[in-house]
């Protein structure tokens, strides 16, 4: 989809001059070869996007940052004539509207947008950043984390959500602790990658598209059957094959505006009151992490994150399985710490059959020699 802009007529005009090129799948040049505009090189970038078929937060990202580079610059202005000084005023304007972390993915996505255009020859040389177009630094970027203090919930502050929390969420809240489950996640979740009867979770991570095989606690196949008994009617027959309906029918995919999961994850929140302040949805996938690692299995833990190993990590390439047994192992750690009344199920593999007993050793005396001679005894 290509997103056209100016009056009706301008975007018909617009349309019949690169209709043949788009058509046939190239990227039309810059009109009558003129220097590519910031409108340009933004609409090229946002139609690959949606070609490569990203996730709808992550596209809406990308759109709001394109509109904020033509409101800033002005969309007809030409790339080749923004320089160094334009850039950092830039950066200024953003860093007054976003922290260390923020700031720092902003410039990446606009860094990402202008060598889109250079490689793909809308720009006929790459965009002159200067040297104070710049992430934050690392240390920046650590203190703006540690100025918001750990993102850990305690006990008992998810169960204070849970006593709270709608069908849909409580299923959510549980998944995302026990499950690792981020907002996406939960959004696009399908029925049919959760095995009730079992209590195992086959899903892979929407953000990396690693497998996942997450064994489900007790607690979290309940909190799911009631979510799917209570699932209303999806308003999009589309929606039909996820787990997740709202009550008006929509489903629970995200946008840059604000996925629907943090949307009622807020409201929860304020109902709880201060004992959760300042948490989001997603710090309970933080909260796995934190709690899985005390099992010492980072293998496993990895797993049921959908973490991508690193390339060079041989031992993640040959790994071909993990056993059930170091996964559950994982699980059932972090259930006890948050149930730690609970019984924990334990799954040791197969049972051995068990070994006929040893016959015990008996002394046996032979009968005395008929000379009256001595005995002699044989131990058998």
């Amino acid at each position: 989809m290509y997103y056209f802009t100016g009056t009706a007529d301008e975007a018909l005009a617009e349309w019949e001059r690169t209709k043949d090129d788009r058509l046939a799948g190239r990227q039309p040049r810059a009109k009558d070869d003129r220097a590519a505009s910031v409108a340009d090189v933004v609409n090229a970038f946002l139609a690959f996007k949606e070609r490569t078929k990203v996730a709808p937060r992550t596209f809406a990202r990308y759109e709001a940052t394109g509109k904020m580079l033509a409101a800033f610059w002005g969309r007809d202005r030409t790339v080749e004539s923004i320089g160094p000084d334009d850039f950092q005023n830039l950066r200024a304007k953003m860093a007054e509207r976003w922290g260390a972390i923020a700031l720092g993915n902003e410039i990446q996505i606009v860094r990402s947008i202008f060598v889109y255009g250079f490689k793909n020859e809308l720009l006929t040389k790459p965009a002159r950043y200067g040297d104070n177009f710049q992430k934050p630094t690392a240390k920046a970027v650590r203190e703006a984390r540690n100025a918001k203090g750990p993102k850990l919930f305690t006990p008992e502050q998810i169960k204070a959500l849970l006593k709270l929390a709608s069908p849909n969420l409580k299923a959510m809240i549980h998944l995302g602790i026990n499950a690792a489950l981020g907002n996406t996640d939960l959004g696009l979740l399908p029925v049919t990658a959760i095995d009730l009867a079992g209590g195992w979770l086959d899903y892979p991570r929407s953000k990396t598209g690693m497998p996942r095989r997450i064994p489900l606690w007790p607690e979290t196949v309940a909190a799911v059957k009631v979510a799917i008994e209570k699932r209303p009617e999806p308003a999009d027959p589309n929606d039909a094959k996820l787990l997740f309906v709202a009550a008006g029918g929509q489903n629970y995919i995200g946008t840059h505006d604000g996925c629907r999961v943090g949307d009622e994850f807020r409201r929860l929140r304020e109902a709880v009151g201060d004992e959760v302040a300042g948490r989001s949805f997603y710090d309970l996938r933080r909260t796995f992490q934190t709690i899985a690692d005390r099992s010492l299995d980072p293998v496993a833990i990895r797993a049921i994150m959908g973490h991508v190993p690193a390339s060079n990590d041989m031992s993640a390439i040959y790994r071909q399985s993990i056993d059930d047994t170091r996964l559950r192992a994982v699980a059932d750690g972090v259930r006890h710490w948050l149930f730690p009344d609970e019984p924990v199920k334990v799954d040791a593999g197969p049972v051995p059959k068990k070994r006929p007993a040893a016959k015990p050793r008996v002394e046996q005396h032979r009968k005395p020699a008929a000379d009256g001679g001595p005995q002699l005894r044989v131990v058998g």
